[in-house]
């Protein structure tokens, strides 16, 4: 089964706010496609788009991109950014969308497919692409990383005290490794050509608040604020305060670079 999660309009607010637009990995996912199906980029369906921020940098390589999602409120965000004239929204579950067989060049999934019905998605984005389209689902790991000046371990020290203390709040659906899921995704995918890649460090340079506003739409750190609200104040302001310490900053608006690991996998039907 499929988990609906997100669909708070502050949480969706959030996520738009704070989440990372991953440039680099559509940079990848278009060499990939070009190497496979040059000058064939006529349809992208971003599924599980959430506030729209990956599926609007696909715009200028497609003559339409379709992004979808189940949540009302992601989509509401989607729509009331400031969104390019080939792009459009529609609200679906990720294993029943709204295309025709083979209607489709390029199925994305950016941080969403962990959510998914996996086996169900799968089969309906086999159903959906065409032969010679792409499917490309792409994630990151939570240890994201902070570098600041001679401090960065430090830094890292204390960000790894505040991710093990939301890891108890970890959805079980998710099971103990976000990787394992990717990773068995791809296994199960048939295409024989097919492509994984472990890490990419993408750096954003961010102010402190920032990067503590992303660890808040993390859904460990929604369920604690569900269970313990008390907890869920002080855990981040704990936080806030020991890396302001660390970097002798007196503002939450100070710049750190903030290093996101994503994974991702590419696959081309044949």
């Amino acid at each position: 089964m499929a988990l609906r999660l997100f669909e708070g309009n502050d949480h969706a607010a959030a996520y738009l706010q704070y989440r990372v637009s991953p440039h680099e990995l559509i940079c990848r996912i278009m060499d990939y496609m070009e190497t496979m199906m040059p000058k064939q980029l006529d349809l992208a369906v971003d599924v599980g788009c959430g506030s729209g921020q990956g599926t609007i940098l696909l715009a200028p390589y497609f003559t339409k991109v379709v992004g979808t999602d189940v949540s009302p409120a992601q989509l509401k965000m989607a729509v009331a950014n400031s969104i390019p004239p080939n792009v459009s929204y529609r609200q679906c579950p990720a294993e029943e969308l709204p295309f025709a067989s083979g209607e489709v060049d390029l199925v994305t999934a950016m941080t969403a497919a962990h959510w998914f019905d996996r086996q169900k998605f799968l089969l309906e984005a086999d159903r959906v692409l065409r032969p010679g389209g792409c499917l490309a689902l792409l994630s990151y790991s939570m240890d994201m990383e902070l570098e600041y000046g001679d401090v960065s371990n430090a830094l890292n020290d204390i960000c790894k005290e505040f991710y093990a203390a939301l890891l108890p709040f970890r959805n079980p659906y998710l099971g103990s490794s976000s990787v394992k899921i990717y990773s068995d995704m791809f296994d199960s995918c048939p295409y024989p050509d097919k492509e994984w890649n472990e890490c990419l460090r993408v750096k954003r340079i961010t102010p402190l608040s920032g990067y503590i506003g992303m660890v808040e739409t993390f859904s460990s750190y929604q369920i604690l604020q569900q269970k313990d609200p008390a907890a869920a104040e002080r855990l981040p302001n704990e936080a806030r305060t020991r890396l302001m310490s660390a970097m002798k900053v007196s503002s939450p608006d100070a710049e750190v670079t903030v290093v996101v690991k994503y994974f991702y996998w590419l696959a081309c039907k044949p």
